[in-house]
């Protein structure tokens, strides 16, 4: 673990003085950050403040009322101090085998305050600071026996109401949803109310941008004890509020209370805060948050590149012969998987056990897909499905597929985020490790921290995806659409967007952006399993440069910096993997426009580069050999919808 500054000003994160509401405050190693709890009247409330490289400091998060509210007992207001313990600073360190960086190191400061209701029930606050955000979370200590519903949250986040947001609405209960899978608003006017339609307030993760800072609002560490939460529609003057999952999710399956015991521990509600986008980018804090990996052996784990039928020809997994030049194009490219989709247990002209010999002869693993099932999912037609909807029946299945050989699934239709499903991700995740089973989460909630303690999570949707190229308005601006995600969805782990639309479906008779744009969503958009969605047809009449470059093309990477750009505008990133940089470019806009990129971040080596770019037209590419140093300036020229994407590899020093 690398050497960190000792702390001079302990006192930084010390309890406050008891005199006035201020019961504690705590601010991180640097004191850029600082999360304050106050009682007033028997109600709690917090507030953040954030400093600036000049010094100058400003409330990023206004005073908010905190509570809770059990069947048993309520939470929200008479409260009463009974202890504050002392802040402890902590370190922590761990590897992710697939994500944004492979190796994290923190340092960060932690308190705990204890109150007392008029019931004289215990309640705990838990306070955390560290260099890119502050987090707080509810608890409830041991002692107390039986079962106890948390039928309520009262947790608010009041902004500052000048100011703009991106966020994503959440859907009511459909067919298809909700699975996060609605368009971000462009930066928005905060305390915008949810458009008209069937949508039940906000989704996270919320990203604001308030008196010159850049603010990250989402959930961590969300275990099988409680529901996921959203926001609620109403937010004036910018006072956004928890709200639990939709009482009619699951289709009346399961309640929409949390059923727990104690001693409990709510999910983190989190802000990652910063001067710049850059912060809410590089940031690992949501997986900060979640316990330690309990697999202990994560070698069998492997992240990488997939093809994938479904996109490009939705009933191929039910004909072994339409599924096979997928597979032989993850051979010829030295992609590590291709995932068979809905349909593959009723094929024709072979079945999954043959297509499992082929592939490995191929030196091809599969995933295979699976509908979550279970009442609480109405999807017609959609199998196989009820193979994995308890624990036992999860677990026979990934007994047989680890027979078989078979690498991951791809488990679809989840469509809440009641903690009844909650438990059914989890209980998916449990299984597949004991059996060396890699996962990945479709029609999914997003994700907040599981990767880190089941690193066997390669990616989930949780995504208005390339297969939504269907509608006509979402491929006219989804070139806008991709530089938010890198802000905000793809800032809390990885995303199964499944990129490089080149080509090869009939409903990209609206595709919009530029082959050069489709390349570079593959760094762009991290995802431990990265499926390609572009067909054998489409990509075997690329150029060789393309198809090189997809080759070598990493899954998970080592480091990542954001470079340049602002959500709905522009987005251009580098991530590292060993000592070869990748740098990608998404334009924002309908115009084409220059982009200067230092190069600082490179070692003190010259680097041989090839440089994939717009050239005359939408489908046509044009390739640069480069060679830069450290002290150059990168200078892209990208088309309107367009982009570009960028290999340099160490050569002399």
């Amino acid at each position: 673990m690398p050497a960190f500054r000792t702390w001079a000003l302990l006192a930084s994160i010390a309890v406050c003085s008891l005199q006035g509401a201020q019961l504690a405050s705590l601010s991180n190693e640097a004191r850029t950050l600082r999360i304050e709890l106050s009682l007033e009247a028997g109600r709690l409330s917090y507030s953040v403040t954030h400093r600036d490289a000049g010094g100058n400091e400003a409330l990023v998060v206004e005073p908010s009322a905190l509570g809770l509210t059990r069947a048993d007992s309520d939470f929200r207001e008479g409260l009463t101090l009974l202890k504050v313990e002392p802040a402890a600073i902590r370190e922590d360190s761990y590897q992710l085998s697939a994500g944004k960086v492979s190796r994290v190191a923190l340092r960060y400061a932690e308190q705990r305050v204890h109150l007392l209701n008029k019931d004289q029930q215990p309640l705990t606050i838990t306070l955390r600071a560290q260099a890119d955000g502050v987090a707080f979370r509810y608890g409830f200590p041991g002692g107390r026996s039986g079962e106890l519903r948390l039928t309520d949250e009262s947790t608010c986040f009041k902004l500052p109401s000048e100011g703009k947001v991106w966020l994503q609405p959440y859907e009511q209960i459909a067919t298809w949803g909700p699975a996060y899978e609605m368009e971000y608003l462009n930066g928005i006017p905060i305390g915008t109310r949810t458009p008209a339609g069937a949508f039940a307030g906000w989704a996270m993760p919320a990203l604001f941008q308030v008196k010159g800072r850049w603010v990250l609002l989402t959930e961590a560490h969300l275990d099988g004890n409680c529901f996921a939460a959203h926001l609620q529609p109403d937010c004036e003057g910018g006072l956004y509020r928890v709200r639990l999952p939709e009482e009619n999710e699951t289709y009346g399956v399961a309640p929409q209370h949390a059923v727990l015991q104690a001693p409990w521990e709510s999910p983190w509600r989190v802000f990652i805060i910063g001067e710049t986008p850059a912060t809410i980018v590089e940031s690992t804090m949501v997986y900060d948050l979640n316990p330690p990996s309990v697999i202990a052996d994560t070698s069998w784990i492997k992240p990488g590149l997939v093809s994938w039928s479904w996109w490009s020809d939705m009933s191929s997994a039910g004909d072994y012969n339409r599924l096979v030049p997928w597979i032989d194009l993850a051979s010829d490219l030295k992609w590590p998987y291709s995932t068979i989709d809905l349909g593959w247990h009723q094929m024709r002209n072979g079945n999954i056990e043959q297509l499992i010999a082929y592939a490995k002869g191929r030196k091809v693993d599969l995933i295979l897909w699976y509908n979550s099932g279970g009442k609480h999912n109405q999807v017609p037609d959609a199998g196989p499905m009820d193979r994995l909807d308890t624990p036992e029946k999860c677990e026979k299945e990934m007994s047989w597929l680890a027979s078989l050989g078979v690498k991951g699934v791809k488990v679809d239709f989840f469509q809440s985020d009641k903690q009844y499903v909650i438990n059914k991700y989890l209980d998916i995740l449990k299984a597949a490790a004991r059996h060396r089973i890699l996962v990945d989460f479709h029609g999914a909630t997003i994700p907040r921290g599981w990767a880190r303690t089941y690193p066997n999570l390669m990616t989930s949707e949780g995504v208005r995806g390339a297969e939504q190229y269907w509608d006509a308005g979402y491929a006219e601006r989804v070139h806008t659409i991709s530089t938010i995600y890198a802000f905000t969805r793809n800032a809390i782990g990885s995303m199964d967007f499944t990129p490089v639309v080149i080509g090869g479906a009939p409903h990209l008779q609206w595709h919009r952006t530029t082959n050069a744009f489709e390349l570079a969503t593959a760094v762009a958009f991290e995802s431990g399993w990265q499926h390609i969605c572009a067909s054998p047809a489409a990509l075997r009449v690329q150029p060789d440069y393309v198809l090189d470059f997809l080759t070598d093309l990493p899954a998970a990477w080592d480091e990542t910096r954001h470079l340049a750009g602002a959500p709905g505008d522009l987005s251009v990133l580098a991530r590292r993997k060993g000592a070869t940089w990748y740098i990608s470019a998404l334009n924002g806009l309908n115009e084409e426009r220059t982009v200067k990129v230092p190069l600082q971040f490179l070692g003190t080596a010259s680097h041989e580069g090839l440089l994939i770019g717009d050239g005359a037209w939408q489908k046509e590419t044009k390739k640069t050999v480069l060679t830069v140093a450290r002290t150059d300036t990168l200078t892209l020229t990208l088309a309107g919808r367009g982009g570009a994407v960028v290999r340099l590899r160490p050569g002399a020093k």
